[in-house]
């Protein structure tokens, strides 16, 4: 199911803090931890539905992310146009449970996510039983992999940490069809 590769990347310090702090960032309004969005395919993505749907216009890939990217593709023989980057600030920042499944993302590639910085948990839960949580405790420098089809079966989310930490980025890559 998940595929859990500890150290990924080399490099992640420095990764990590090239990122956070090179970043042109979003934090839009009471949403709990900054942003940022690239695509090779240079349309707006917008996630979310009704009152909750937010667009996101395409920003200029780092140097680095594209490197990630690159690593990330040799690695899964699978291409990936769209890169998500969330910014945690500290224990309080969050990602409630959702899937990745709008429509313009490709659900028959995997989607894999980087970790900088803090170690948080993911969680994990089938669509049908949120009771039902794997947690899996993400390192910096880390690969989380899932696989194809799993964002039509399972909800995942980055809790609120029960202890102090400090700054985490994650870049969650993606296939993107083009419409």
């Amino acid at each position: 199911m998940i595929t859990y590769i500890p150290d990924f990347l080399p490099n992640p310090a420095e990764v990590f803090n090239a990122l956070w702090s090179e970043l042109d960032w979003e934090r839009r309004g009471l949403t709990p931890r900054r942003e940022y969005y690239a695509n090779d395919i240079d349309v707006p993505y917008t996630y979310g539905t009704g009152q909750f749907a937010r667009t996101y216009e395409n920003k200029p890939w780092h140097p680095l992310m594209r490197e990630i990217q690159a690593k990330l593709s040799n690695h899964t023989g699978t291409a990936f146009e769209a890169c998500f980057l969330n910014g945690y600030e500290d224990q309080s920042d969050s990602l409630q449970w959702h899937a990745d499944d709008s429509p313009e993302m490709d659900d028959d590639r995997p989607i894999g996510i980087i970790s900088l910085g803090a170690a948080r948990e993911i969680w994990f839960c089938p669509q049908n039983d949120k009771t039902d949580v794997t947690k899996l405790k993400l390192a910096s420098g880390s690969l989380c992999l899932m696989p194809p089809g799993m964002q039509d079966t399972h909800f995942h989310r980055i809790p609120k940490a029960g202890f102090i930490c400090a700054e985490r980025v994650s870049l969650t890559f993606r296939g993107f069809k083009a419409t």
